[in-house]
């Protein structure tokens, strides 16, 4: 099953889920911490302050901004007018800012902000299918490299009616490339969601200066890329690729399963992708997402022990493609 299938069964998944058992559903705000309390009389979060009263308005918590109606109740899950303005929150109740939503750019104020919309080229709309999977995807990239994306005059342009931008023959047959970067006119395209996290992927190594000669963070890329292959969609004609392996790592490691296998196969990797993925952020968010991933990987260094103990070998974990790559590779590598 393709990333794009499972991508609409999830979100189909999430919201009968919320009304059936929404406890579980949806990620707990603040990460579940002191204050935060859930309803389940009435489906809502509340967050109470030190004085034991249910907070109202603005709350900034862990560098996301919350906003509370008068009677307690968490605004999330679509549009909230404050104050005359439109904000939109997610279902975790953070607020849309430097962020993509349904293929429209939220500013850092949270409004929305036309100029740097996903530009749709031809004469078919994105679909809500588009939308879902594409807010989706640029959740997973921080802020910062967003905020860095448009600072920097950038645009996504989307042709929907495209089929694919190259399809070189390779050493598996030919292989069907989405999207396209282009460094100098400053675009980034792509004719399929499931290609997006690629494509920006390839514009932040261009951005962090990776593709540089004698660049540290692509020697370690490199040093390491014959342990992560198998967690990649990475065919031989772009293995010497910088751009496009680059983007192939961005993308995996975006990706919560595989960013896991990652962390167990290769730390070094790992450590890289946390240093660029946080390079434009202030100290405190980069504090703040350094300790996550330490323990993160501590976590991973604990379960490879435990598998290699499993599997009776040394300190090598076993590499196995999930189901949802090999379909995925099936879609985009046609062997002649």
């Amino acid at each position: 099953m393709g990333k794009r299938r499972i991508g609409v069964l999830a979100f189909a998944l999430t919201l009968m889920l919320i009304h059936a058992f929404p406890g579980c559903a949806m990620e707990a705000p603040g990460n579940g911490e002191d204050g935060w309390h859930y309803m389940q009389e009435n489906y809502h979060w509340s967050y109470y302050n030190e004085d034991g009263m249910a907070h109202k308005g603005w709350l900034k918590y862990n560098g996301e901004w919350y906003w509370f109606h008068d009677n307690g109740w968490m605004a999330s899950g679509g549009n909230t007018i404050i104050d005359g303005k439109s904000y939109y929150f997610f279902l975790n109740g953070n607020l849309a800012w430097n962020q993509y939503v349904g293929m429209k750019y939220y500013n850092e104020d949270g409004q929305p902000q036309s100029e740097y919309d996903v530009r749709v080229i031809g004469n078919a709309a994105p679909d809500s299918e588009d939308r879902d999977l594409f807010s989706d995807a640029m959740y997973l990239v921080p802020r910062s490299w967003i905020a860095r994306f448009t600072k920097d005059g950038w645009q996504m342009m989307f042709y929907k009616q495209k089929k694919y931008f190259a399809a070189p023959r390779t050493g598996q047959g030919i292989y069907y490339v989405y999207h396209s970067v282009d460094s100098h006119y400053k675009k980034v395209k792509f004719t399929d969601v499931d290609s997006l996290l690629q494509a920006f992927g390839e514009y932040v190594g261009h951005a962090a200066g990776c593709y540089e000669e004698d660049n540290p963070w692509m020697d370690v890329l490199w040093e390491e890329q014959a342990a992560i292959m198998p967690l990649l969609e990475l065919p031989d004609y772009y293995a010497d690729d910088a751009d496009f392996y680059f983007g192939s790592v961005f993308a995996a490691y975006l990706e919560d399963e595989t960013r896991e296998s990652m962390m167990r196969i290769s730390p070094a990797v790992c450590r890289v992708m946390e240093e660029i993925l946080h390079l434009e952020d202030d100290e405190e968010t980069r504090a703040r997402y350094q300790e996550k991933a330490q323990k993160e990987q501590e976590a991973a260094a604990l379960q490879a022990e435990r598998i290699a103990r499993e599997e009776g070998g040394g300190p090598g974990v076993k590499r196995e493609k999930t189901e949802e790559q090999e379909a995925e590779n099936e879609k985009r590598i046609t062997v002649q």
